[in-house]
């Protein structure tokens, strides 16, 4: 049976949650499943009949593949929202993702994205105390995925059994961890305008990623730009230069992020680069693909992965049929050997999972700086393309 522990920043509950690490490790684990699935969805919050038809398709494979939980690699609501408890989530959300057997009952990890930081972004944070607490609104969000957004940036524990087949373990079981990290790329950008959260967020990044191969059998990291694509943004050179050489160092399984409307999965550096960012609307097809690429698709749907003891599957899922549209493996990467106590003292020095405000900062738009500023660019080289053509036209005569 899966289980999850999200470190969180109040000492006493992170030190239980270190102690639970423990008793997963040392005790029995009952209902061994032998694997561990979550699913991945970006780009959903769109009022569409398409985002309909994927939540429907979506809960019938967390139904048939017992999903423990859900990913959103951010661009969650068109333009964010304004407060806590605006009618989008209602509309958008709990009226999407919600049945009577609570299917996606279950933790849904997020990040934020540029439409979600045009809005009142503090108050998506909000949502996670008012859907964890101990509110009457909480019972009545019991049936719907459980909004988790601690902090911009955080780390999730996940313990699971996997089913190894080896005659040289007992019960033919092994428990194994998934340290699953979440990243906000628009705090990492320089352009953030408060440098301070940008190097809080750096810093325990770092922290991060150097601890996690000495804890966790899988490593994932979960962002809303892409790092490398064949969709519309084309990959950022900025996260290739600084996030890219981190997820190297720490061997990294899996980049997912969900920035541009496609699906797509990339093989560089031994890393698989994977979007998921077709969950209410269909893109385009790649003119050209990005080297490295294994499969493009602009349909409707969602990403379901699976880790096992040999490694880590990723399925690409039409949101219309349920279809598997391309699967991808990858085989389990060798970490270093730990002991028990070794795992418990690394876990003890990753950095606090705990809440940084950021200031008001205005009403931002939809696009992020890097779009703003790349559109400004190209603006104004065709402006002096027309005013050089122009120009050479009255030249020519006046001649």
């Amino acid at each position: 049976m899966a289980r999850s522990t999200p470190l969180s920043a109040s000492p006493c509950v992170r030190w239980l949650a270190l102690a639970a690490t423990m008793l997963v490790i040392f005790g029995e684990i009952p209902s061994v499943l032998g694997q561990l699935r979550f699913a991945a969805l970006g780009n959903y919050g769109y009022d569409t009949t398409g985002q309909k038809e994927v939540a429907e398709t979506l809960k019938k494979a967390a139904t048939e593949n017992r999903i423990s939980f859900l990913v959103s690699p951010g661009s969650n609501f068109p333009n964010g929202v304004s407060g806590a408890s605006d009618s989008k989530w209602e509309e958008l959300f709990e009226n999407v993702y919600s049945d009577e057997s609570g299917s996606l009952k279950m933790p849904f990890l997020t990040v934020l994205g540029a439409d979600d930081w045009a809005g009142n972004y503090t108050a998506m944070h909000d949502r996670t105390d008012l859907v964890y607490g101990d509110s009457s609104e909480a019972e009545v969000l019991s049936n719907t995925p459980k909004w988790t957004l601690p902090n911009w940036w955080y780390h999730y524990a996940v313990h699971f059994a996997a089913n190894t087949g080896s005659t040289f373990i007992s019960s033919g079981h092994k428990d194994m961890s998934v340290g699953m990290v979440f990243v906000d790329t628009w705090v990492l950008s320089s352009a953030f305008p408060f440098g301070n959260v940008t190097e809080k967020a750096w810093k325990d990044l770092e922290r991060t990623l150097e601890i996690a191969p000495k804890v966790f059998d899988y490593i994932i990291v979960v962002g809303n730009r892409p790092i490398y694509s064949s969709g519309s943004s084309k990959g950022d050179s900025t996260l290739q230069y600084y996030l890219q050489p981190l997820l190297k160092k720490a061997d990294v399984d899996a980049y997912i992020s969900g920035y541009d409307r496609d699906m797509e999965v990339i093989e560089e550096d031994d890393i698989s680069y994977i979007n998921c960012g077709t969950g209410s609307l269909s893109g385009s097809s790649a003119l050209v693909t990005s080297s490295g690429s294994k499969f493009f698709s602009g349909n409707r749907g969602f990403c379901l992965f699976e880790m096992t003891a040999e490694g880590l599957v990723t399925k690409f899922i039409n949101g219309a049929n349920g279809e598997t549209l391309y699967e991808h493996k990858q085989p389990l990467k060798s970490r270093p050997e730990r002991s028990t106590i070794d795992q418990f003292n690394y876990l003890s020095e990753m950095p606090e999972v705990e809440y940084f405000p950021v200031p008001e900062m205005g009403k931002l738009p939809g696009k992020d700086v890097f779009v703003r500023v790349v559109g400004t660019i190209g603006l104004c080289i065709l402006t002096f393309l027309a005013t050089l053509g122009v120009a050479t036209g009255v030249s020519r005569a006046m001649k």
